[in-house]
């Protein structure tokens, strides 16, 4: 981590200037169309998910497909994706970190980390470590025609099911991406109505495969990777979080 954010708990913490972090009771800081939009993909991802052919629900794979297809619609409508970009990769070893986009498409984030980081890395002449790639569950952009750099991020927005918790510097490195505690919210299950956080612990991510777990420490503690194996093919496609455009 490369900002002034020391580690904190999902329920506040203190930076080294000893200011707290009100995370945990941020999702108010939410318009309510944003509210809207992320409380049902939240809910609709708790209560089904995507299944594995291991048997696993991933949870955070379902908001990034919820999200993504709308995105895809709206740019083969309007040239630009929505506001609401999904599992965005950054490098957190610039300051402030930047997005890590597509090389053909400024608006599209990079789908092969593992490859990025093999052509990218070993002119920074320091090893790759844990967490120095980060992907917020959702960046919501002011401009959805430009790429999500700090100064064009309205909010990240972390969604943590039951029996989810925070890495080590996981959150305070998603405050530093958005630039600051009042860009970042934390969205549980009682934030958004649909249940409590403490009930059906087991049933966020279950038991995960060797390979994911090698993803989480390439991600330093989030989900399956952009560029990840194909997922088995699913009856059919979830329905988007909000009305497509026309």
């Amino acid at each position: 981590m490369t900002g002034p954010y020391s580690p904190g708990s999902s329920t506040g913490g203190s930076s080294t200037g000893g200011q707290t972090t009100q995370v945990g009771l941020s999702a108010s800081k939410l318009s309510p169309k944003d509210r809207k939009v992320l409380c049902h993909t939240f809910c609709e991802c708790r209560r089904i998910g995507v299944a594995t052919k291991a048997g696993t629900i991933q949870r955070q794979r379902c908001v990034e497909m919820r999200l993504g297809l709308p995105n895809e619609v709206s740019k083969m409508q309007t040239g630009v994706p929505t506001e609401y970009r999904p599992e965005q990769p950054y490098d957190m070893t610039t300051n402030p970190p930047q997005p890590i986009m597509d090389y053909d498409d400024p608006l599209e984030p990079n789908s092969g980390i593992r490859q990025w980081i093999k052509d990218v890395w070993p002119s920074k002449g320091r090893k790759y470590e844990k967490g120095d790639v980060r992907r917020p569950d959702v960046v919501i952009v002011n401009d959805p025609s430009k790429p999500p750099e700090q100064s064009n991020i309205k909010t990240v927005v972390e969604m943590k099911f039951p029996g989810d918790r925070y890495g080590p510097d996981q959150e305070d490195d998603y405050i530093e991406i958005a630039g600051g505690p009042s860009k970042f919210v934390h969205l549980g299950a009682a934030d958004c109505g649909c249940g409590d956080d403490d009930g059906q612990k087991e049933t966020s991510r279950s038991k995960q495969s060797a390979r994911q777990s090698e993803l989480d420490d390439l991600f330093g503690g989030n989900s399956t990777a952009p560029g990840g194996p194909p997922l088995p093919t699913a009856p059919s496609l979830p329905p988007p979080a909000f009305p497509l455009p026309l």
